[in-house]
């Protein structure tokens, strides 16, 4: 890995980052759709209905949807529009760093 100065590395070009996460924020609003068009919703290898446990197919679909926001707030900050989303987390929630 190539380090700058400060030994931190390079960081990815910006387009390469909205790629990715714009890739990323399709597949999971894909995922969103096909869990609100079948009723059902897969998380780690448990299925469950929106009739038998709605309450956690509303969590696994509200999960899903806060990566999509996660991945367009991403794609804003490549192109420079907002500040980093990551860090505004960290801030928010200093327990998850």
């Amino acid at each position: 890995m190539l380090k700058s100065k400060d030994n931190l590395g390079l960081p990815m070009p910006p387009p390469f980052v909205a790629t990715i996460f714009g890739i990323l924020g399709l597949i999971a609003l894909r995922a969103i759709r096909n869990n609100i068009r079948s009723g059902t919703a897969t998380s780690r290898g448990s299925t469950c209905t929106i009739y038998a446990n709605p309450i956690r197919f509303c969590l696994i679909v509200s999960t899903r949807a806060a990566f999509v926001g996660l991945a367009f707030a991403e794609i804003l900050h490549a192109f420079g529009l907002v500040g980093d989303p990551i860090a505004n987390i960290k801030h928010a929630l200093p327990f998850l760093a």
